[in-house]
């Protein structure tokens, strides 16, 4: 009787170890799990959250560039658009005109005259200065050539207009802001407000990124700039009311803001570079 104790004793003994010994390994196969999330192959380490957070775009900008790998006779060749809300989803950008440092600190946009004159962030809503858009980005500008580069529009192509109503222009040692005030006479003939602002202290534009903010509402357009903290331009715009700025209704809801590089010199072939390091975009045009 008592042998047959001791044998069903050892039975359950070694159940107990068997047992438990399944359970440790469950917990340390789940140990592992845990440890292998958090290696490297993790495919969260590759989530671009980040880069959506300092670069908020929406289906309503593209970048605008007119580029021919192939050469033209007559510049600026085709232009292109090409989306931009889910620019990080599956790669970084890596175009000739547009491409994110491997660091991801800058996301760059270049031009070159013999290939295009532009490389631009454009909005592709439009409405009037009544309403709602804005552009704020940090930006370095590598590049500048003699006569200057434009590098935020409040730009128009409604009714007969093909001009920009308004134009940052970034010069070797100003910033320039340019109003046209007639939207259907041509650049040869029509009249300009143009306003200068130098650098503070000679500030060095490689050296020290521009902080620009441009937006349109209420009827105004307003224009910060900063640089090293200090204040360069805050200005507001009004289109004169006399005109068809204001009177044409083709023209006058045809309003979009752009950002980025348009060189208009004739004779620059060098290639312009700009790196942004943040990039805000929002709107309530349709």
């Amino acid at each position: 009787m008592i042998t047959q104790l001791n044998k069903i004793s050892h039975i359950l003994v070694v159940c107990i170890f068997l047992f438990m010994g399944c359970s440790s390994d469950n917990n340390t196969s789940n140990g592992t799990d845990d440890e292998q999330g958090m290696t490297d192959d993790d495919p969260n380490d590759d989530d671009p959250s980040d880069l959506y957070e300092r670069f908020v775009f929406n289906e309503d900008l593209v970048i605008e560039h007119s580029w021919d790998t192939g050469g033209c006779d007559s510049p600026p060749c085709s232009t292109n658009q090409d989306d931009l809300d889910t620019v990080f989803d599956n790669a970084l950008p890596d175009e000739p005109y547009f491409y994110m440092e491997d660091d991801e600190e800058e996301l760059n946009l270049v031009c070159q005259l013999d290939k295009g004159r532009r490389a631009e962030l454009k909005q592709i809503t439009e409405g009037p200065l009544t309403s709602y858009s804005k552009m704020e980005f940090e930006g370095i500008y590598y590049n500048i050539p003699s006569e200057g580069m434009t590098i935020a529009q409040v730009h128009n192509r409604g009714g007969n207009s093909n001009k920009p109503f308004f134009r940052l222009e970034l010069h070797n040692d100003k910033l320039e802001t340019v109003i046209r005030k007639d939207p259907e006479v041509s650049s040869s003939e029509t009249t300009f407000s143009k306003v200068d602002f130098p650098f503070v202290n000679n500030g060095n534009y490689s050296q020290f990124p521009l902080n620009v903010t441009l937006e349109k509402n209420n009827g105004i357009v307003s224009i910060m700039v900063k640089q090293d903290e200090a204040v360069l331009i805050d200005e507001d715009f009004e289109a004169d009311p006399t005109t068809d700025w204001v009177n044409d209704t083709g023209i006058s809801n045809g309003y979009y803001l752009k950002a980025g590089l348009y060189n208009a010199a004739t004779t620059h072939t060098e290639n312009i570079t700009l790196g942004y390091t943040n990039f805000l975009f929002e709107s309530d045009d349709d």
